[in-house]
């Protein structure tokens, strides 16, 4: 059958998407999905999370029967606070550009396709359809809760010194120990689309961890960008240089990606 139609091809895709709200990601499948927080020899460990729970939900991206990734979602802002996945090499692969909502959450509770219209603003993936390896896997990163509002600057600047040497940059650290990968958004103070719908972002930020067998930390790093396109990170820097400018920038006390670890 053909699928040539856009909206059809969008209700597929949807019907293939079965993402759900859990309370505890570390619980154990399919109430949670802790295979994507890092594995520590004392257990998974999440980034912080941020109250009220009923404001910030926790989302278990399935997509095809299969968990792909994890995300915080605000309802309030209507983006994302974070994304975590495993990562996986990129390979060359063609995708379809359509986006999907959250069936678990209300309309109210989400950015919606329309919230773009006319926008001048372009939907940023968190977990980057880039850094994987198959079809299914970077379709599934098409959720709109896997998304905030970037420029086309932004986005392009976030891709060309993030994510395409990420990419490189983890297999290199990490060799073919599991890297443990979270992004996320700092929401902007003033700037909304969609009438004070959904919140632009005022940085980007991403972090990665590997560990070997024994639990031992062999590779780590972290990124952090602004609307502008500003790296505020230098290459010596690191995951703890991170966790303290999130804390400044918008979190309340101290915010950790890892828990602690991959300092």
């Amino acid at each position: 059958m053909s699928l040539q139609h856009p909206l059809i091809l969008l209700l597929v895709i949807c019907s293939l998407a079965s993402c759900r709200l859990v309370d505890d990601f570390l619980a154990t499948p399919p109430n949670g999905c802790p295979q994507f927080f890092l594995n520590t020899p004392n257990g998974h460990v999440t980034p912080t999370i941020l109250q009220p729970a009923q404001r910030y939900r926790r989302i278990c991206q399935e997509y095809l029967g299969v968990d792909r990734f994890a995300t915080l979602y605000d309802t309030q802002n209507r983006i994302p606070v974070y994304s975590a996945y495993l990562h996986v090499p990129h390979k060359q692969i063609d995708t379809v550009d359509e986006w999907w909502t959250e069936p678990g959450l209300t309309m109210n509770q989400q950015a919606l396709n329309r919230d773009y219209l006319n926008s001048e603003m372009d939907k940023g993936h968190l977990y980057p359809s880039y850094h994987n390896n198959d079809v299914e896997g970077m379709d599934a990163t098409f959720s709109l809760t896997n998304a905030a509002p970037q420029t086309r600057s932004f986005r392009n600047q976030w891709f060309g010194q993030v994510e395409y040497p990420a990419n490189e940059l983890i297999q290199i650290d990490c060799g073919s120990n599991w890297a443990y990968v979270v992004t996320g958004v700092v929401p902007d103070r003033i700037l909304t689309i969609s009438n004070n719908r959904v919140r632009v972002t005022s940085h980007f930020w991403t972090a990665y961890c590997c560990l070997d067998n024994s639990g031992n930390v062999v590779g780590h790093g972290a990124f952090l960008m602004d609307q502008h396109g500003d790296m505020l990170l230098n290459p010596n820097q690191n995951v703890q240089d991170l966790e303290n400018l999130l804390s400044d920038v918008y979190y309340p006390g101290h915010f950790q990606v890892f828990g602690g670890h991959c300092q």
